[in-house]
């Protein structure tokens, strides 16, 4: 299923939360000093690896398994998930039904903060097919598959407090792209799509197919890079890899 999450405040401009800070456009009337304090309160500007991922095929897993059967599977894969981007560094910071957000680099350097959004995708993927030869095809006669995008940039870090729990939030222009770039996998057949300028971060980056794409929203056209394969493709798990897998999702 093909998400298109927004996770900018409606109330401003997607160019006024690019982290570029607007100070007589945003809030006028305020000083500068003031405005500093307002911004202060919102978060802390970071530079950021994103990772968003769907799960493609959720959609039609509901039309032919009961509700119950279909988020057992989600929730055990999501184990498996979790377990992927914290062995990475990452951090998950929202889910929503079958997608995920997470973020790199709270603690390191950008370029580390990529390669270890690259590596988890990786990882991500390889969940998948052991999930699925282990568990979901045998007993269900269903194939999951997942469409990752990944894009790093300047994002406002900071916590808010909803009912009575204090909740990590990660918003800005690169968000929105990377929540694109995942969108694009299905366009480009492709289970991996970083961009560009994210490839050139990586230590030793494989080679890569480059495309341009317009995304939805941006206004200028992007390079991006397929890191991934097209989907359908299936793939050999060792007896090692089911054992483990089975093992870390319960």
């Amino acid at each position: 299923m093909k998400t298109q999450h927004n996770y900018l405040p409606s109330t401003l401009p997607v160019h006024q939360v690019s982290c570029t800070r607007h100070t007589d456009q945003t809030l006028p009337g305020k000083s500068p000093a003031r405005m500093q304090e307002i911004y202060n309160t919102l978060g802390e500007e970071r530079e950021l690896a994103l990772l968003f991922l769907d799960i493609r095929n959720f959609t039609s897993a509901m039309e032919i398994k009961s509700s119950y059967e279909v988020i057992y599977m989600i929730r055990k894969l999501f184990v498996l998930f979790n377990h992927s981007i914290t062995s990475a560094g990452g951090r998950i910071i929202e889910t929503s039904g079958d997608s995920i957000y997470a973020v790199f680099g709270l603690d390191t350097t950008l370029k580390t903060a990529v390669q270890s959004a690259v590596d988890a995708a990786y990882s991500l993927l390889h969940d998948v097919e052991v999930f699925n030869s282990s568990y979901v095809q045998p007993h269900f006669n269903l194939n999951y598959e997942i469409g990752i995008g990944i894009h790093q940039g300047k994002v406002v870090v900071g916590q808010y407090n909803l009912a009575n729990k204090e909740q990590m939030t990660v918003m800005g222009l690169p968000v929105n792209i990377a929540s694109r770039l995942q969108g694009e996998t299905k366009e480009l057949n492709n289970n991996l799509v970083i961009s560009e300028s994210a490839y050139h971060l990586l230590t030793d980056p494989k080679k890569a197919e480059m495309r341009s794409v317009n995304l939805r929203g941006i206004t200028s056209t992007m390079n991006v890079m397929l890191m991934g394969d097209p989907f359908h493709r299936k793939n050999l798990i060792s007896d090692m890899d089911l054992d483990y897998y089975l093992g870390i999702s319960g």
